[in-house]
């Protein structure tokens, strides 16, 4: 955006060090043009003279893939989601260590940080019960793991202020992990730098968010659990969502404030959901929709949310349930 005389120079030289092409000349005399020379429409704006906005194209894009797209087996479709979360091979318990424990309000929660990837550290908390046993990982038959928004403490507080013991995790990114920035949801903070670098690298920072989960069931698993419910909330449904398709000891999920399509998502010029939410190259192959069948009456979703992030209600949910092919 800046593209500054010094940053033009710079850019050359990297380019001719790479080129063995020798060292370029510098520009001795550089001309700055108006905003009349350079536009190339009459009033400086494409839309205006006639092209079709780029959300047009996209929304278009996004209608034909639907209906090019085949409904795939459950095994085929798990086959292509792990593929395209580019989840990282797992093949043993992860190592854990005991944390101190937290107090919040009246409550006392257990921290665990899980060995997720590497130096990579997913923060499983627990909220307890019996606060004296916060100095280790005693795992129920059937235990509850949520998946938050943006933080599994506060957030399981308000919207599972009953359920004790409650297993909370902030995969990568989320929770104490969350850029220390002022505002998470800008369009070009840090969680989207996140996202365009595990682009770039061929990878899915959705899917690593993914894998934190895989693992921390892994972990339960391990330690005794024989099936895990899961709970997620805005982002962390979309974890959860993929998380309980993916492992085969997860339980029953629900999904409070989840999004109905990535089609509908397609279909508005501007979605308030943070881009490493969409799954790259999705469309091609599925749907939220389709991920949502394939669970079943294991399933439940509370409160869908809209592209902007919203709550969804009376017509406006009627119709977004319609589009995307579910019922109420």
């Amino acid at each position: 955006h800046g593209f500054s005389r010094h940053n033009q120079e710079a850019m050359v030289e990297f380019f001719a060090r790479h080129a063995a092409t020798g060292s370029p000349p510098r520009v001795r005399r550089i001309t700055t043009l108006d905003s009349a020379a350079l536009d190339t429409t009459p009033e400086g704006n494409t839309v205006a003279a006639g092209a079709k906005p780029i959300y047009e194209w996209v929304a278009e894009h996004a209608d034909q893939l639907s209906r090019t797209r085949r409904p795939m087996p459950t095994a085929r479709l798990k086959k292509r989601l792990h593929a395209l979360l580019s989840l990282p091979r797992r093949s043993a318990v992860p190592h854990y260590r005991v944390l101190r424990p937290q107090r919040h309000g009246d409550v006392t929660h257990a921290r665990y940080a899980i060995e997720s990837e590497g130096s990579v550290r997913a923060l499983l908390h627990k909220r307890l019960a019996d606060g004296t046993r916060a100095h280790t990982l005693d795992v129920e038959q059937t235990p509850s793991l949520y998946l938050p928004h943006l933080d599994a403490v506060s957030e399981s507080a308000s919207l599972l202020p009953n359920t004790a013991p409650l297993y909370g995790l902030n995969p990568r990114g989320l929770g104490e992990s969350r850029p220390d920035e002022a505002e998470f949801f800008h369009p070009y903070g840090m969680d989207y730098l996140f996202h365009g670098h595990a682009l770039m690298l061929g990878e899915s920072y959705l899917g690593r968010r993914v894998h934190d989960a895989l693992t921390t069931i892994d972990l339960l698993v391990g330690e005794g659990a024989r099936k895990v419910h899961l709970y997620g909330r805005g982002q962390g449904a979309l974890i959860a969502l993929c998380t309980t398709l993916l492992h085969d000891r997860s339980g029953t999920v629900t999904l409070h404030n989840s999004p109905l399509s990535y089609t509908a998502w397609c279909k508005t010029p501007l979605v308030a959901w943070p881009a490493a939410n969409f799954l790259r190259s999705a469309l091609r192959y599925f749907d939220l929709p389709d991920l949502y069948r394939a669970l079943g009456k294991r399933l439940s979703l509370v409160e869908p949310w809209g592209p902007d992030m919203k709550p969804l209600h009376g017509k406006a949910l009627k119709l977004a349930l319609a589009e995307a092919g579910l019922t109420a």
